[in-house]
């Protein structure tokens, strides 16, 4: 029979680990854990070194780490232990957790994202850690609520700015056929005046695909709110198959999405 290996921790380990159960305390830096142990940067890092070794700590950022292990979904799915880690990856307050993460959030996709989306001011790498990925979007962060995950406050985009940020970058939200679906399952939620107001703030082509797409669903009096000049065409869905299949002289669009995939949430699909 093999023997399984224990992995004993040192004092100085124990230390740190006691110090941040005691404060509930995961996500942490170097310098909070110079602050617990004292000490040159050198003795730090090598306990920092030992603990990553033994798995009880991960290394997500140069001078940032997670504490105690977050368990993630089946297939790795994110959780809210991984929204929670959000504030602390940024570091700052210009983000939001937003897109198809957003969507999922508010309930208006069934789709369950493997990826963690944040919308950030600030152009930044994307990572991974204890299974669940976190994508960086570099865009203006807009209207947000603060929610609580796992003890922690994070902002995430209100429902009319999901939408909007989701028609300005639709590859990060599944394409426009999927925002149409989320639009009509929140139609009851939706703050109209709001929308509205964010979307003639915002980028000029996620105000178009909007008016689009509010008229294309029969909200005429919604998309009349919309309607304003415009200069060039641009794609309906510029990550769907370009290829067009008529133009709307009206919003100023080259329409490569089928009218039928657009309502598809009429099929109960």
């Amino acid at each position: 029979m093999k023997e399984k290996k224990i992995l004993r921790l040192g004092e100085r380990e124990l230390q740190l680990i006691f110090a941040f159960e005691e404060r509930k305390q995961r996500l942490f830096t170097t310098k909070d854990a110079k602050a617990v142990l004292g000490g040159t940067d050198a003795s730090v890092k090598n306990v920092l070194k030992r603990l990553k070794a033994k798995r009880r700590i991960l290394h997500v950022e140069r001078g940032k780490y997670l504490f105690a292990p977050m368990e993630s979904g089946k297939e790795g799915l994110w959780t809210e232990e991984s929204l929670a880690a959000v504030p602390f990856l940024v570091g700052g307050d210009g983000y939001c957790v937003g897109l198809l993460t957003a969507l999922n959030y508010w309930g208006m996709t069934e789709q369950i994202p493997i990826v963690v989306y944040v919308i950030t001011r600030k152009k930044k790498k994307g990572l991974e850690a204890f299974g669940a990925r976190y994508v960086f979007v570099n865009m203006e962060v807009g209207d947000w609520v603060e929610r609580e995950f796992s003890g922690a406050k994070v902002r995430i985009s209100s429902v009319e700015q999901t939408i909007i940020d989701s028609l300005a970058m639709p590859r990060y939200a599944l394409g426009v056929a999927e925002v149409a679906k989320g639009i009509n399952a929140a139609r009851k939620v939706i703050d109209w005046e709001k929308l509205t107001r964010l979307a003639r703030a915002g980028k000029g082509v996620a105000r178009r695909r909007l008016g689009f797409v509010l008229e294309t669903m029969g909200l005429k009096k919604q998309s009349k709110a919309l309607e304003e000049k415009f200069a060039g065409f641009s794609w309906l869905d510029p990550h769907w198959e370009k290829r067009r299949l008529g133009y709307s002289k009206k919003w100023g669009l080259m329409l490569n999405v089928p009218k039928e995939d657009l309502l598809e949430f009429k099929n109960g699909h």
